[in-house]
């Protein structure tokens, strides 16, 4: 899984992953961003998840809902739900990789390092 930090026109910060794991950047970018309170709840409950104190949590947000257990972590997008296959013209596929992204806990926790590193510079 490999990532790039940048900041867009707006000096906002945005992260871009390699491709299946694009969502884990829309959602960094989106949900997460230079919220050092956010980062720092989502690196205590790795913590308590490393721990064996928790056993998964669910992550929820405006765009995005995640859910993080002691192996991986699982991000999905609530951008499309089951019902737009009925309205899209036959023999349409969606692209899903920008929908939902999955990482190990340790890859995730590393990423996330990373990120409260390139938002605090």
């Amino acid at each position: 899984m490999d990532y790039e930090f940048t900041l867009n026109e707006y000096d906002q910060p945005v992260a871009e992953f390699s491709m299946g794991f694009e969502t884990l950047g829309h959602w960094l970018s989106e949900e997460v961003g230079d919220n050092q309170h956010r980062i720092e709840e989502l690196l205590r409950i790795i913590q308590q998840l490393e721990q064996h104190r928790l056993n998964s949590h669910e992550l929820f947000g405006k765009n995005f809902h995640g859910h993080i257990n002691q192996d991986e972590v699982k991000i999905f997008s609530l951008a499309l739900d089951g019902t737009v296959d009925e309205e899209l013209p036959e023999n349409t596929q969606l692209y899903d990789d920008e929908l939902s992204a999955a990482c190990g806990l340790q890859d995730f926790k590393h990423a996330l390092l990373n990120w409260q590193a390139f938002v605090t510079q």
